[in-house]
């Protein structure tokens, strides 16, 4: 089934993060509820435990991904409604790892945004099912994504294969997260790689310069580290609370130079579109939300991002 057409809004300069994501969800909830359309009947709890998992029921979690996708194909020239295939299949993607990592093999998680994971709906073997169909309607939204729908395929693989979403968490069930060199790099991806499809979503279906893609991916690569060691010094803090050694890393700081890094890489780009800069900066503060009492990159508050 093909997407309807789609109005197409004109970018304005200098869009900030908030209303370029109130302008774009619309053309999301649309895409991920046709996705549930597509669904055959006869399946019993399956469309509605989809539709909870997917966050059609009115809990949708931040869906920053796909929102970083759309941003990234306007900030290279190109129009957020020709990267809405690409942005939704990030989500289900995202959403089928979810799916997995609540199993009881896995993280062994009965809740999921405070509702009942997909496994306490419907079993093992049934979430395991669901998350089997969110990656293939992903891949058949990829396929069919313009020109280079079929390097988007390729990557997409590769996102969520061994060396990438599913090495990660590998790493992270057999050492915890506690490896260094190349298990440290690979386990990083089980947070990063998704992101990094996401920044290549939007600017392969934007026919951005390779030169351009490559500085983006960068940028995404820093802007999900800096997102997972934002959450890993929540947890530090918690484990504090609870009277636990919270080690001697101090994630903040590193998340913190991660995002600086991340903004200096899109103010070297000339290439973007007018207010590409701004937006995509903004959206990586947006994402990583360093706390206001750790200010970012106070010498650059009068930049253009």
């Amino acid at each position: 089934m093909s997407l309807p057409a789609r109005t197409l809004h004109p970018t304005p300069s200098l869009e900030p993060p908030e209303a370029f994501e109130r302008r774009v969800r619309p053309l999301m909830q649309m895409a991920l509820a046709e996705t549930l359309e597509a669904i055959p009947s006869g399946l019993g709890p399956v469309p509605a435990a989809v539709a909870r998992a997917v966050g059609l029921d009115g809990r949708p979690g931040r869906r920053w991904r796909p929102f970083l996708a759309l941003a990234v194909a306007e900030a290279v020239g190109g129009r957020a409604e020709d990267a809405v295939d690409a942005a939704v299949a990030v989500e289900l993607t995202h959403t089928a790892s979810l799916v997995l990592d609540d199993l009881p093999c896995m993280d062994d998680s009965p809740l999921r945004r405070g509702e009942p994971a997909t496994h306490a709906l419907l079993g093992a073997a049934g979430a395991i099912l669901v998350a089997v169909g969110l990656l293939a309607r992903a891949a058949e939204l990829l396929g069919r994504s313009g020109p280079h729908g079929g390097e988007l395929a390729r990557r997409w693989g590769k996102t969520f294969g061994l060396d990438g979403m599913s090495g990660g968490q590998a790493v992270d069930l057999m050492l915890g997260g506690s490896c260094t060199g190349s298990m440290r790099r690979l386990y990083r991806r089980k947070t990063t790689a998704l992101v990094v499809l996401a920044v290549d979503a939007g600017s392969l279906v934007a026919d951005a310069p390779e030169v351009v893609r490559h500085a983006l991916r960068g940028y995404g690569r820093d802007v999900g580290w800096a997102y997972q060691l934002v959450d890993d010094a929540k947890d530090r803090v918690e484990d504090a609370a609870l009277g636990r050694d919270p080690g001697g890393r101090n994630p903040l700081r590193q998340a913190r130079r991660l995002l600086d890094r991340s903004l200096a890489r899109v103010e070297q780009l000339p290439d973007l579109a007018p207010g590409g800069g701004p937006l995509l900066c903004g959206i990586a503060r947006t994402i990583v939300r360093i706390p206001s009492l750790m200010p970012v990159r106070p010498d650059q508050e009068a930049t253009s991002c």
